[in-house]
């Protein structure tokens, strides 16, 4: 199946709106790359879009990054900020990494209807704030989207942060706090893990992830006999073929399942095709758990969060009902954070499900990063 690796899934993005934006006030990104190659967080381009509620002005986004081999790629996103100018210095941003919507161009949330982009958007924006939100590498530009790939999540977090600087009429500053539900709890810790490296221009205040995939080398075990999560699988032993040479389908799956998969790359099916495909395939079609191989295992725990001491606080957010990572995971991700000296305050809210830690607690998160924002002490609830 190694052909699923050459795939080259492509979206037009160069071709945007006519109404564009460039340069401004803010960020360090620019011309500063070697040879040439713009800065990672250079805006390229930044077409204003329909707003998602009164007061505000909406952008979607095209800067540059860079892949886990290094190659300069450019990655899209949304920026939202209020119309009205803030009356003194600059605003805040915060970021939000969204959870898992599929491998290719076609799964891009930052395209119509962004229903993905409705539900706290508007609110961050009537408290004062910037929102921004990365597609991640891969949706909405060229290859296939590097799914749970940690530095990449983490390098398009940041890297948002830096382009909205250059959106004149946002007034983004280069503070932050970074929210992100499943997926995007993975990414955030990323992000809290490489700020100080990767972006020592931003000042990352601190990061909350919610129900965060993480502990792989476990979660690939647990999750091949949850029937609702089996299709998750598939796309991160997808995407971890396309990244890492090395790692080969032929070795984790057996022939009717490779074949079920090829098809849905065939589609470029996004998140729910996926896991209605693989609902009902035992152990997910497993010959072997990649984390009994020991090249696959050793990706799965490099791309596990909470291995590297994070700098800022962390509110980690965690429902006790959730059936696609369930709160041992968390648990046990809680423990590594603590053991590297990450200051965490760890929340588990009775009877929730995957993702409700997200979308049920607005106030609590929004509360948290005024704190952060006022230079208030956050709460440490490891054991001393």
């Amino acid at each position: 199946m190694r052909y699923i690796v050459g795939l080259i899934f492509v979206l037009a993005l160069g071709v945007m709106g006519c109404s564009e934006t460039t340069g401004g006030d803010g960020g360090s990104a620019g011309e500063g790359g070697s040879g040439g190659v713009p800065s990672p967080g250079t805006l390229l381009s930044a077409e204003e879009i329909d707003p998602f509620g009164l007061g505000m002005n909406t952008w979607r986004v095209l800067y540059t990054s860079e892949a886990i081999d290094g190659t300069p790629i450019e990655v899209s996103g949304i920026v939202s900020a209020p119309i009205e100018p803030p009356t003194e210095g600059v605003r805040g941003v915060v970021g939000y990494a969204r959870g898992t919507e599929g491998l290719f161009d076609a799964c891009s949330p930052s395209w119509p209807p962004y229903a993905f982009f409705t539900v706290h958007t508007p609110a961050l924006v009537n408290f004062g704030y910037v929102a921004v939100a990365t597609n991640y590498e891969g949706l909405g530009t060229p290859g296939i989207h590097p799914y749970l790939v940690g530095e990449s999540e983490g390098r398009g977090v940041l890297d948002i942060v830096r382009a909205a600087q250059q959106i004149e009429e946002a007034h983004a500053g280069n503070r932050a706090v970074v929210w992100g539900n499943s997926q995007g709890g993975h990414a955030t810790l990323f992000a809290a893990e490489i700020a100080a490296k990767w972006a020592p221009d931003i000042e990352l205040l601190g990061v909350i992830p919610s129900d965060p995939v993480s502990e792989l080398e476990v979660l690939v075990e647990a999750q091949a006999d949850i029937a609702d999560a089996r299709g998750l699988l598939w796309m991160m032993t997808v995407a971890y073929e396309a990244m890492y040479s090395g790692l080969n389908l032929e070795d984790v799956y057996d022939a009717e399942t490779l074949g079920a998969i090829a098809g849905l790359v065939d589609q470029e099916a996004c998140v729910v095709p996926f896991l209605e495909a693989a609902r009902d395939v035992e152990n997910a079609g497993f010959v072997t758990n990649p984390a009994d191989l020991p090249s696959w295992r050793a990706r799965l725990v490099e791309n596990s969060p909470g291995h590297e001491r994070s700098d800022m606080p962390i509110l980690l957010l965690q429902g006790s009902d959730d059936a696609i990572v369930p709160q041992h995971i968390t648990d046990a991700l809680f423990d590594r954070l603590c053991e590297t000296g990450s200051q965490t305050d760890y929340r588990v809210f009775e009877g929730f499900g995957h993702g409700a830690s997200y979308v049920l607690n607005f106030d609590t998160m929004l509360e948290w990063t005024n704190a952060r924002f006022a230079e208030e002490a956050a709460l440490d609830t490891c054991p001393d």
